[in-house]
């Protein structure tokens, strides 16, 4: 039978300034979608695409800001407002019911999926319509909502999957909770796969994109920042796999991307990285 969730598949990212995280990304070295705007709910994003390890599914950082606040929905309204950040965890999913069935049975209050179907403005000469299943975001610890593509494709061109500072995908989800295990239990259960345990930190797998808690005594050891934690939990960032380090960090300093390095990985600290922490890898086998 086949898991509800098929893959952590994107991670919506609200920024003030729209333009402005745009450069951030392209200094960073990373290519984007062309702009598009979604009047009838009053946003624009832009996509940082890169390639999915499961067929079906997408994987990327989704630029959000608000174009007109008057068009907000309701659950966008609470969820596009305070500090810059990671506001909602993406799950893809192949059946929105099973999925929206898994959800719930883990107690979560969330409302049936809609199905959207919108004009995507490539260029002066193509539009694109990207339709899907979405379970809009719901109250949670750790927001998160899942949708069902219906025409995936369209975010997978090949010019825009190709970053100039190698990045190849999002491999991990970073947050931080006050009971780690207890939280990520829950999205075991969500997604079907086994939880594994350490002092001070939780994680568990889904599509090959890895989502790990940490309490943020274990946050500070581990990725050396400051998390301070208002209520049960909250994202605090998240790491991208490169095929080289080297070409990354020449790639920031010619950005002027501040940036700390360890043995293994480089980091864009949260106060660049719109607060979130970046965390740079080199691939296996590099």
């Amino acid at each position: 039978m086949p898991k509800p969730i098929g893959a952590i598949d994107h991670l919506l990212t609200y920024v003030h300034d729209l333009e402005e995280a745009a450069s951030l990304f392209q200094r960073m070295g990373f290519t984007l979608s062309p702009i598009s705007h979604i009047g009838a709910m009053g946003i624009s994003n832009y996509l940082v695409l890169m390639t999915p390890l499961k067929s079906g599914y997408a994987n990327f950082i989704e630029l959000m800001a608000i174009q007109d606040a008057a068009k907000l929905p309701a659950p966008m309204m609470r969820l596009l407002s305070g500090r810059q950040a990671i506001k909602s965890m993406v799950l893809g999913a192949a059946d929105i019911g099973a999925a929206h069935a898994a959800i719930a049975d883990q107690g979560f209050a969330v409302s049936p999926p809609v199905h959207v179907k919108r004009e995507w403005i490539i260029n002066s000469s193509e539009s694109v319509f990207p339709e899907f299943n979405v379970v809009l975001p719901f109250p949670a610890p750790l927001t998160f909502n899942c949708c069902r593509y219906f025409n995936v494709d369209l975010y997978l061109r090949p010019e825009w999957l190709v970053h100039p500072n190698t990045a190849k995908g999002i491999r991990s989800v970073l947050a931080v909770a006050k009971d780690p295990a207890a939280l990520a239990r829950k999205f075991a259960a969500i997604f079907g796969e086994p939880l594994a345990e350490d002092i001070g930190m939780a994680r568990v797998t889904c599509g090959g994109v890895e989502l790990v808690v940490f309490t943020p005594d274990r946050a500070q050891d581990t990725l050396g920042i400051d998390c301070l934690l208002d209520g049960d939990a909250a994202y605090i960032g998240y790491g991208i796999e490169v095929e080289s380090l080297d070409r990354l960090v020449s790639v920031l300093m010619a950005g002027g991307i501040a940036f700390r390095r360890d043995e293994g990985n480089v980091y864009v600290d949260p106060n660049v990285g719109l607060g979130n922490l970046i965390m740079f890898r080199e691939q296996s086998g590099s």
